[in-house]
């Protein structure tokens, strides 16, 4: 069969089949990582990002372990290790580094010196005090990009002194709670660490944009990323609703004021969330429960009177009433064999363990299961991106403290055994 005569489904699966990634190129594997994201889990995640593109990425820390190798729910860990460190601290080189000892902060220097990107999560100015920070190791390789994320930025009033960075306070002060739960309970934290996730994803972008500018140029430059700022990016027309109107946007739980219906409602196995605002896709909304004549009713027949605050919960209302009778499978094939116009949204609202059981996820390579020398059997979620021709991956899992040690000194500083055993025993490594 031809490429043009093959159906785009079966075209794209193909062109991004998960179990053809490892034959193909990398797009970073020219691209030396220093990840010193000493306890914190945003500046990790922002080197995993790179390294899972290819990146040869070093991850630095104290003779004793970076304490997030320590994260994760207290009765459970593998084989020692956190599991949210575990989870993430993937395609990486584990060495170990004293930076409280000058022969430390030689052997870093060192690293710099060679390294396309360093990444960073101490507090601001710390590494600086060191003569490790980005003016000092810029002078030493004017191409190195410099990451630094914290918790309120490398500048400003509250930078000076600010306390280690903790993703519900970004949370806090990004403005982010206030729009997440029921407007009658108490502030509703989102349920993953969003803002690690967040500022890894912007700081990892800013480096690739970094690294493009210096095929230019010749020259590196700094990146600063704090957590909450990287959550407001999140908030939408929140600020502009401010300075528009004045009104300061809350928590709406089930009622969304720019568009309705889009809400959960309960259903008869669970909840369900389903959507259909626009006109033409509130009235197959109104179809497919069988009651067509919402649609017309006064006050639901334009996009204006659906959001009305009293009018939302009434719709709601109407929408529940169908839904709670009904599964969410059979509420998916009403969905499906509507003819349309229009086209309504709907989901259930899965356990992880029925996400986990979706064969379609297993199909995009949306996780993967690991038989791993050193941690046994692993269960990862995998990349969020696609690529048909440079795809992200996992190379390996995470490694054990100074796993690494050998390869990485000796290969980039020359750095014998010997010569490892004395830096080991001076408290180097």
């Amino acid at each position: 069969m031809t490429e043009e005569r093959q159906g785009w489904s079966e075209w794209i699966q193909a062109e991004e089949d998960p179990a053809r990634v490892s034959g193909k190129p990398q797009p970073l594997d020219d691209l030396v990582v220093l990840d010193c994201s000493h306890a914190h889990y945003g500046a990790l995640l922002t080197a995993t990002y790179l390294a899972e593109l290819g990146a040869e990425v070093i991850k630095v820390e104290p003779p004793e372990g970076d304490p997030a190798r320590r994260w994760g729910p207290p009765d459970a860990d593998l084989r020692g290790e956190g599991l949210a460190f575990a989870a993430e601290a993937r395609n990486r080189y584990h060495v170990t580094l004293n930076l409280r000892t000058r022969e430390g902060r030689k052997l870093l220097r060192g690293l710099a010196a060679r390294a396309d990107v360093l990444v960073e999560g101490f507090a601001p100015g710390h590494l600086d005090a060191l003569g490790l920070g980005y003016r000092q190791l810029s002078k030493l390789n004017p191409r190195l990009i410099y990451v630094a994320c914290s918790a309120h930025g490398q500048f400003g009033p509250e930078a000076p002194g600010q306390p280690a960075e903790y993703d519900l306070t970004d949370q806090a002060r990004s403005g982010l709670l206030h729009i997440t739960g029921d407007p009658e309970g108490p502030p509703t934290r989102v349920g993953s660490w969003i803002t690690a996730y967040a500022q890894a994803a912007w700081a990892a972008l800013a480096a690739l944009a970094a690294a493009h500018w210096r095929r230019q140029s010749g020259r590196g430059q700094m990146i600063d990323v704090s957590g909450a700022e990287a959550v407001m990016r999140y908030l939408e027309f929140s600020v502009l609703l401010y300075h528009t109107t004045g009104q300061v946007r809350g928590r709406t739980g089930l009622y969304e004021r720019a568009v309705f219906p889009y809400t959960f409602v309960r259903l008869r196995d669970g909840w369900g969330f389903i959507a259909g605002y626009t006109d033409p896709n509130f009235g197959a909304l109104c179809r497919i429960m069988g009651r067509p004549e919402l649609a017309r009713d006064p006050r639901f027949n334009t996009t204006l009177l659906r959001t009305q605050a009293e009018n939302e919960v009434e719709l709601r209302d109407e929408i529940e009433k169908w839904s709670i009778r009904h599964t969410a499978d059979e509420i998916l094939a009403k969905v499906l064999a509507d003819p349309g116009p229009g086209i309504v949204v709907f989901g259930p609202l899965n356990l992880p363990t029925r996400t986990l059981a979706e064969g379609h996820w297993w199909t995009r390579g949306c996780f993967r299961r690991v038989d791993d020398p050193v941690y046994g059997e692993m269960l990862l979620a995998m990349p969020a991106w696609r690529m048909t021709r440079t795809p992200p991956r996992l190379t390996w899992p995470s490694r054990p403290v100074g796993y690494h040690n050998a390869h990485v000194y000796g290969a980039r500083l020359g750095l014998g055994a010997r010569r490892l055993d004395r830096l080991r025993q001076q408290g180097v490594l």
